[in-house]
């Protein structure tokens, strides 16, 4: 088996992105009102907000993906986070990954990468590298805290607990050269260290750069 993990735009474009121009738009509680690219959660009573050309951040897509004689499991992401040539900016970070498995071993179509951002309300799914254990399909949501520390809901052996949510509202097409589309959406989840221990992220929204061209 050959794993491969991709982050090239998130990684080495960070900088470029917080200058494109977008189209669409969310910030105001759904309202279409401005370009705004940002993700927004509550931890206990604290609200962060990661939000692009703010504070060094920026946003863009990347892929996860492995092949083998078995099949293949194929993530499409969008990560929020500061340039990744300063060791400190590897905190405060944060990942939604939408996470499939498919059975042909050659790698997918555009048009099916794109589709997996499609509007509509998944599940939470998991991501494993060994193809004899072919992950869920679904959401992850990975957040790396701001003492460096790592979270992810799909680290739990069990189900997400039952008022977790995601849900994509939006998913348009964008003509760049280096991502396909802006979506837009929600999530509340917990997030585990795998080590027993668990976050609640609550009252999740986010309009994203998604679909590594």
């Amino acid at each position: 088996m050959r794993y491969l993990r991709l982050l090239p735009v998130m990684l080495m474009s960070m900088l470029a992105f917080t200058a494109c121009s977008d189209d669409d738009d969310d910030d105001n509680g759904g309202t279409p009102t401005d370009n705004t690219i940002f993700v927004e959660f509550v931890i206990g009573s604290d609200t962060l907000r990661f939000e692009d050309s703010v504070n060094d951040y920026g946003n863009g897509p990347g892929y996860n993906s492995y092949y083998d004689r078995h099949g293949r499991l194929h993530g499409q992401f969008t990560t929020f986070g500061r340039n990744p040539a300063q060791p400190e900016n590897l905190n405060s970070v944060l990942s939604i990954q939408i996470v499939k498995f498919f059975t042909d071993t050659l790698p997918p179509p555009y048009a099916s990468e794109f589709q997996m951002f499609a509007p509509g309300t998944l599940g939470y799914g998991s991501y494993n590298t060994d193809s004899t254990n072919v992950g869920i399909d679904g959401a992850i949501i990975a957040y790396t805290d701001a003492d460096g520390k790592d979270w992810s809901s799909d680290l739990l052996f069990g189900s997400q607990p039952g008022n977790s949510s995601f849900t994509i509202s939006s998913h348009n097409a964008i003509d760049n050269p280096l991502f396909g589309a802006l979506t837009r959406g929600t999530f509340h989840c917990t997030v585990f260290d795998g080590f027993g221990t668990a976050l609640e992220l609550k009252g999740g929204r986010f309009h994203a750069r998604t679909i590594y061209k």
